[in-house]
């Protein structure tokens, strides 16, 4: 994309080739990632980046990527960001390397001589949050910001009519958290049934919360529904969500 262009919503699906994934493993420390995130969701509003890539001779085939600085300036993150025909933006992390001598066009260059930018070797970006939580949600990248697929109806049914959950909460909870529910559902000394205590084991089982109130609230919003390209699934986060879209939960 070009400097000024802008991405549908400042939205995008964001995919990382398995080589950027294996760089960013090797080379991105815990205290590193919030600065290194930073950078990659600075690309949802300019996804244009610091710069175009271009052709240092004939044999280069640079067309159509940009690059941005991280890491204190000392690397750079090479990116295509793209929007498919039905107009939903996609940000393509396809390697990452050091800014001296530009190191990093022979990086790229080896990708496309090998074929590997055109395979579907990727990761979503949700995948390699989970091991980041604690810088999610300050970049707008909820790792709970979703509408899970409903359980099955006898399941609802059930834990409905044993009184664990109330009819309008257990439509919008998945099997594994309304299973936790069942779980948790009484009291360890009383014996009792317990609906608030289920509650908070089915929302604890995903979303690991300590604000259940909210994602309920969050849950009961419109899905944003985009298509998303490489997933060829639809988006499950809220309507109008910032960054970035997400396929599966």
């Amino acid at each position: 994309m070009r400097v000024g262009d802008s991405l549908p919503g400042d939205q995008a699906e964001v995919i990382f080739t398995t080589e950027a994934e294996e760089w960013i493993a090797s080379h991105v420390e815990d205290s590193q990632w919030d600065e290194f995130l930073d950078d990659v969701v600075a690309l949802f509003t300019q996804p244009w980046g610091k710069h175009p890539l271009s052709n240092r001779n004939a044999s280069d085939q640079l067309a159509g990527l940009n690059t941005t600085a991280t890491l204190r300036g000392d690397y750079r993150i090479v990116f295509r960001a793209t929007i498919s025909p039905e107009g939903t933006g996609l940000i393509e992390i396809l390697a990452i390397g050091p800014r001296s001598n530009n190191r990093i066009y022979d990086s790229v260059n080896a990708l496309i001589s090998s074929g590997k930018l055109s395979e579907d070797e990727v990761q979503s970006i949700w995948d390699m949050l989970e091991i980041y939580e604690s810088t999610a949600e300050k970049h707008g990248l909820e790792l709970w910001d979703y509408s899970p697929e409903p359980a099955p109806p006898g399941l609802i049914k059930a834990v409905v009519t044993i009184g664990a959950l109330p009819q309008e909460l257990a439509e919008i909870l998945s099997a594994d958290e309304i299973n936790a529910a069942l779980a948790d559902a009484w009291d360890p000394d009383s014996g009792d049934l317990d609906p608030a205590r289920a509650l908070r084991a089915a929302v604890e089982r995903v979303a690991g919360s300590a604000d259940p109130e909210r994602i309920i609230a969050l849950r009961q919003e419109p899905r944003c529904g985009a298509h998303m390209p490489r997933a060829d699934k639809p988006c499950v986060r809220r309507r109008g969500h910032p960054g970035a879209h997400r396929a599966t939960l």
